[in-house]
């Protein structure tokens, strides 16, 4: 970490200082340095660019806290630096090692460290690279294939469903056309019996006309044998049936035509595709089950459909049964 606030040369005290001596724990400006590195009992000192260290924390770490000494030498037991007065004291049983051999491990380790640092960031950016490219597009064309799968799958269906959909309304279709052929034929053969009435009608009221007695009489007799052999007024058709759907077949058709397209080949033995296998056999269970709730309401609504029916046409019945026959010619 640099320092921030220009230091004073230690020695000269008119320079900004360009180094530091971590034994002497001074800055050094550049003439001052030279003047340091000749004396003799210096020349081991650890000069560094006063701009790469960090002043502030430098004397905390090179100096024994306990008895405010520069450290001397490594302490195997209590792995930690001593100074020469702990030699003499807390750690004079203890076994201790020139500094500069642990820092040469150390520095071999941290040196390891680095190049193992460099081969798993340069196996991160491969990773980030393979999952920013390859991931991505395997991830974009397993969707799109995903997708299109399921559009399939969904358009299959509903072809199924429009081509049930169109035979049942085929069937209702083509029974509308052969009711209203009954309808019709009935239509046309009460228009017959509606032109001999009106026919009739017309010759009665013209006889009535005649001042003739007897031209009356033979006319009347003539028109009276024509009245006998006049047919009843057609009693009222039933009204037209229109098939019953029933929509539980038309469920259990699609259900069948489903279950028919699951694949049967899945690996009964992978995990996986086990889990699919469960799932599946739960959903297809809970169809089953509120397809039957539907199937037992629409029945229900049926019956009462049926039963209403029953006793709408038993009413009729009754009615036209006690309903006096009254004709064209009856008396009053």
């Amino acid at each position: 970490m640099a320092q921030v606030s220009a230091q004073k040369c230690s020695l000269c005290d008119e320079q900004n200082g360009a180094y530091y001596c971590y034994e002497c724990q001074q800055a050094l400006c550049t003439v001052c340095r030279n003047k340091h590195d000749k004396i003799p009992s210096l020349s081991g000192h650890t000069i560094a660019d006063i701009n790469t260290i960090d002043l502030s924390t430098v004397n905390k770490k090179s100096h024994c806290l306990e008895h405010d000494k520069e450290f001397l030498f490594y302490c195997v037991k209590c792995d930690t630096f001593i100074c020469s007065k702990c030699v003499t004291s807390t750690h004079y049983t203890h076994p201790f090692s020139e500094i500069t051999e642990i820092v040469v491990k150390e520095r071999q380790k941290a040196t390891e460290n680095i190049l193992e640092l460099n081969l798993k960031i340069d196996a991160i950016s491969t990773l980030q690279e393979k999952v920013k490219t390859t991931h991505f597009e395997q991830l974009h064309a397993k969707s799109k294939q995903c997708i299109e799968h399921i559009e399939f799958v969904s358009k299959d269906l509903q072809s199924c469903i429009e081509s049930k959909r169109s035979i049942k309304a085929t069937e209702v279709e083509d029974n509308e056309k052969n009711e209203q052929e009954n309808l019709k034929a009935f239509v046309d053969n009460t228009d017959s019996v509606h032109k001999q009435y009106t026919q009739i009608l017309s010759e009665l009221e013209n006889v009535l006309l005649e001042k003739h007695d007897v031209t009356f009489y033979s006319s009347y007799r003539s028109i009276d044998s024509d009245i006998q052999t006049l047919v009843n007024i057609p009693e009222e058709p039933d009204e037209a049936q229109v098939p019953i759907f029933k929509d539980k077949f038309l469920y259990q058709e699609v259900q069948d035509y489903m279950e028919s397209k699951i694949d049967n080949s899945l690996c009964q033995n992978c995990s996986v595709q086990k889990r699919k296998i469960e799932d599946l056999q739960s959903e297809n269970k809970r169809c089953k089950e509120t397809l039957q709730r539907d199937l037992e309401r629409k029945d229900d609504e049926l019956r009462q459909l049926l039963l209403k029916e029953s006793i709408h046409q038993a009413e009729y019945v009754k009615k036209k049964i006690n309903r006096p026959c009254k004709t064209l010619f009856d008396t009053q």
